[in-house]
C-alpha cells in the first residue's frame, strides 16, 4: 500500500460534511500522524550490516544479527540468545521474498544494552513479499518484536512477543509495538500474543497496522501494556481499510503521566482504528483498561467510516488514576465517525474520576448515521477521588454524545434501538443529538432515565496532559433538536 493510498483513505474519510468545520490538518499533524512513524522508521535503519545466514537451520545469532537473502524455509534448532550492540539493528532481517521462518516452538531472547535504540526481533524488508513467520516467542526485544514495511502477502501466526522494553522521549512520535506492519496489503495475523510491554515513549501499541489494506487479525491477545509517559493502544489501526478483527482481546493496559506534554496525550485504549474505513470487529473484548490524565476507552472508533462492531465487551474501564485524581473521560465504546454500526455489545464498570469532559459513558456518539442496536451499558459513573457522585462532576451516562473540547460537532441521525442502561447515573443523554431516535430503550435501574436539557450549557476542558497545550476551556450550548425519544 503506497503513500498515495494512504492519502486516498484520508481524503475519503475526512471529506464527509461532518468534518467541514474542523481543522483536519491540525488533527493529522498533531493527533493522528501515524505517517510520522513511517518516516521515523525510515530514518532508523540498522547501522551495522547483518551476517548473511548460511543454511536453512538457525542455531545462533551474532550481535549484528543475521540476514536471510534466499527464498526457502528456515527453522530454529534450539532456543537462541541474542546480545545486540547498543545501536539500531535486528536479530533477523528477511531480505527476500518467499521465506518461511519457523521458530519451531523455541524462544529468541535478547539482552538489550540500550533500550532507547531501534532494536527489532524480526525485520521484513520493503519489497519482500510472501513471507511467513510462525511458532515461537520473541523475548525482551526493544523497539519492535516484528516489523514489516511495504510488503504484501505476509503471514504471522502462533507468535508471542513478551517483555518488550523501550525508553526514548528524546525523539518525537516513537511508538514501540509488539507487531508493526505498514504500507502493506494482504496481511494475516493469527493466534499471536503481545504481553508485558513497558514503554516510556510518546506512544506504544500491541499490534499496530498503518496504511494497510485487506488484513485479518484473528485470535490475538494483548495484555500488560504500560506506558510511563504516553499513549497505550492494544490494537491500533491507522489510515487502513478492509480489516477484519475477530476474537481478539486487550487486557490490563495502563498509562501514567510523568510530565511529557509533547506527547499526543496519554490516552489508553483497548482498540483504536483512526482515519480508516471498511473495518469489521467481531467477538472482541477489552478488560482492565486504566487511564491517568487523559481519555480511557475500551474501544474508540475515531474519525472512521463504514465500521461494524459486533459482540464487543468492555469491562472495568477507569480514568483519572493519577496523583491529581483527574482525567478527561472514560468510555466503554466511543464513536467519532459516520456510517457506523454497533450491535449486541456490552460494557460494564465504566468510571471517570473528576473528568475534564464531565462524562463517563458506556457508548458515545459523534458524527452521522450511527446505529447502536441491542447494546447494554451496566454501572457507568462519574465520581470524585473519594468515590462521591455530584452533578457538578458530570454524569455517568449509559448512552450519549462523545465530548471533546476540540471537536464540538454534534451527533446527527443516531439511532439507539433495543438498548438498555442499568445502574447508570443517566440512562440515555439526548445532549447534542440532532434528528436522532431512541426506540425501545430501557433504563429502569438508572437514576435518570432519559436526560433532556434544551438550551443548557456544559463546560469542557483539557490540559497539556490530555493533548491541549495551551489548556482549553469551552462552554457549549445544547444544539439538540428534531429528536424522537420516549416521553418518560
Amino acid at each position: 500500500m503506497t503513500t498515495t493510498s494512504m492519502q486516498a483513505i484520508t481524503d475519503k474519510v475526512l471529506s464527509h460534511e461532518i468534518f467541514k468545520d474542523i481543522d483536519t490538518s491540525a488533527l493529522l499533524n498533531r493527533h493522528v500522524d501515524n505517517a510520522n512513524i513511517i518516516r521515523t522508521n525510515a530514518a532508523a535503519k540498522p547501522t551495522i550490516a547483518p551476517q548473511v545466514q548460511a543454511g536453512n537451520t538457525i542455531s545462533s545469532i551474532p550481535p549484528e544479527g543475521i540476514a536471510i537473502d534466499s527464498p526457502g524455509t528456515y527453522v530454529f534448532s534450539d532456543t537462541i540468545s541474542w546480545a545486540p550492540e547498543a545501536t539500531s539493528c535486528a536479530a533477523i532481517t528477511i531480505a527476500c521474498s518467499d521465506v518461511v521462518l519457523d521458530m519451531a516452538g523455541y524462544n529468541l531472547s535478547a539482552t538489550i544494552k540500550d533500550s532507547s535504540q531501534h532494536l527489532i526481533g524480526i525485520d521484513i524488508n520493503a519489497g519482500c513479499n510472501g513471507v511467513s513467520i510462525k511458532n515461537g516467542t520473541l523475548v525482551n526485544m526493544g523497539y519492535y518484536g516484528i516489523h514489516a514495511d511495504q510488503v504484501t502477502q505476509i503471514t504471522i501466526e502462533h507468535v508471542t512477543v513478551s517483555g518488550l522494553i523501550f525508553r526514548n522521549l528524546d525523539k518525537r512520535g516513537l511508538c514501540p509495538a509488539g507487531i508493526f506492519v505498514s504500507q502493506a496489503m494482504d496481511v494475516t495475523i493469527t493466534d499471536c500474543t503481545v504481553q508485558y510491554l513497558y514503554a516510556t515513549a510518546d506512544c506504544c501499541a500491541g499490534i499496530h497496522l498503518v496504511s494497510t489494506t485487506r488484513a485479518t487479525v484473528t485470535g490475538c491477545k494483548v495484555s500488560n501494556l504500560t506506558n510511563y509517559d504516553g499513549v497505550v493502544v492494544g490494537f491500533y489501526y491507522a489510515f487502513s481499510s478492509m480489516i477484519t478483527t475477530t476474537d481478539c482481546h486487550a487486557k490490563d493496559c495502563q498509562s501514567h503521566f510523568g510530565g511529557n506534554i509533547r506527547a499526543v496525550g496519554h490516552t489508553v485504549l483497548g482498540f483504536m482504528p483512526v482515519i480508516s474505513c471498511a473495518l469489521t470487529y467481531r467477538d472482541c473484548t477489552a478488560t482492565n483498561i486504566i487511564g491517568s490524565a487523559d481519555d480511557c476507552h475500551g474501544m474508540s472508533v475515531f474519525l472512521d467510516a463504514a465500521v461494524t462492531v459486533t459482540n464487543f465487551i468492555a469491562k472495568n474501564v477507569t480514568d483519572g488514576v493519577t496523583p491529581t485524581h483527574s482525567g478527561a473521560k472514560a468510555t466503554g465504546l466511543e464513536v467519532y465517525g459516520y456510517d457506523i454500526l454497533i450491535e449486541h455489545c456490552t460494557v460494564e464498570n465504566i468510571k471517570a474520576i473528576n473528568p475534564q469532559d464531565k462524562q463517563a459513558t458506556g457508548f458515545s456518539a459523534w458524527g452521522k448515521n450511527i446505529l447502536f442496536k441491542g447494546c447494554t451499558a451496566n454501572n457507568v459513573s462519574v465520581v470524585d477521588e473519594q468515590g462521591n457522585e455530584g452533578e457538578d462532576l458530570g454524569y455517568g451516562t449509559g448512552f450519549g454524545w462523545a465530548p471533546d473540547p476540540r471537536l464540538t460537532q454534534g451527533a446527527y441521525t443516531v439511532e439507539y434501538a433495543h438498548c438498555t442502561a442499568n445502574q447508570c447515573q443517566v440512562g440515555f443523554d439526548t445532549w447534542y443529538h440532532v434528528d436522532s431516535i431512541w426506540t425501545d430503550v430501557h433504563h429502569a435501574t438508572s437514576t435518570i432515565g432519559i436526560l433532556v436539557q434544551p438550551d443548557a450549557k456544559r463546560t469542557l476542558s483539557a490540559n497539556p496532559a490530555s493533548e491541549c497545550n495551551p489548556p482549553v476551556v469551552i462552554t457549549l450550548t445544547n444544539i439538540a433538536t428534531g429528536n424522537v425519544y420516549p416521553r418518560t
